[in-house]
């Protein structure tokens, strides 16, 4: 049996961040929305478990959250994990976007499929909470608020779509580095601005910046490019990718020119019925 899946990432419209919490993870509360961006996953009967990809950046073995979503869910199914997982990669890797979280999520969906677990969509959640912050969002998609260290997911109602661009430099940022940076400047976590129904801009304020910018200071030179385009972008998450939201029909070719090194995607946001619908499993018997 073969089967493949989209993986559509996020972006973080709003991150607030708030204080060191006794597992050693920060309070936050966050709006994310699934995008277009999206990498494949196929998986496919095989004698043990074999992990490759198209993008030789990609660590391998347990290394990738693919495989330790294989491993864990197999674990707890009590069976032998036992598939071949290929994925080709098109969510810039350390941007910001949840590639990898988004990944793992779906590989639980394909392998469950496969292997006729039948896991529910609470089983999922449970497991993906164990793999990472991230990972639980990506089990429904679509709008939600995410508090916690990221692993409570509310889902809220998908707005219209949004058409984005998102500028992607040649770099990525640890989202460690930047969390070691922001530690203790703040002690509670604030409200959510992209909640009000007043609020005229699709992306609220990144709690995370300052820090970027500590970790990464060549980051100033993309954030002051997407200003002079519109004053509606922000860094999604810890970066290194900086979304724009309302930029003119020049902006890519603008971004482009200044920033040759740079990659510049044009996308837009996913309902929770799109999202579904891409990263549900597709195959069948070959």
């Amino acid at each position: 049996m073969i089967l493949s899946a989209s993986a559509p990432a996020k972006i973080n419209r709003e991150l607030r961040v708030g204080r060191i919490r006794p597992d050693g993870f920060h309070e936050i509360r966050s709006r994310m929305v699934s995008i277009s961006v999206a990498d494949v996953i196929r998986v496919e009967s095989a004698d043990e478990l074999a992990f490759a990809c198209d993008d030789p950046a990609v660590p391998g073995g347990s290394d990738n959250l693919v495989v330790r979503a294989a491993e864990r869910l197999a674990e707890d199914a009590g069976v032998r994990p036992r598939a071949r997982i290929t994925l080709e990669k098109r969510t810039p890797m350390g941007g910001g976007l949840g590639g990898g979280s988004a990944d793992a999520a779906v590989t639980l969906r394909l392998l469950s499929r496969l292997w006729q677990l039948g896991a529910d969509t609470a089983r999922l959640e449970r497991l993906s909470a164990d793999l990472g912050s991230d990972v639980a969002f990506f089990v429904t998609g679509g709008q939600a608020d995410v508090t916690g260290r990221g692993e409570i997911v509310t889902s809220v109602p998908d707005g219209p779509p949004a058409e984005l661009l998102l500028l992607v430099p040649p770099f990525s940022i640890s989202t460690a580095a930047v969390y070691r940076a922001q530690a203790g400047r703040y002690a509670l976590v604030p409200k959510l601005e992209v909640a009000s129904p007043n609020r005229r801009e699709f992306l609220g304020p990144n709690d995370l910046a300052s820090a970027v910018l500590a970790t990464e200071p060549r980051m100033q030179a993309y954030l002051e490019s997407a200003a002079d385009l519109t004053a509606d972008h922000a860094i999604s998450g810890s970066g290194s990718t900086i979304v724009l939201h309302g930029a003119p029909a020049e902006a890519v070719e603008f971004l482009s020119a200044r920033h040759p090194e740079a990659r510049v995607l044009r996308c837009q946001t996913l309902t929770r019925h799109d999202y579904q619908r891409e990263s549900n499993p597709r195959g069948g018997l070959p």
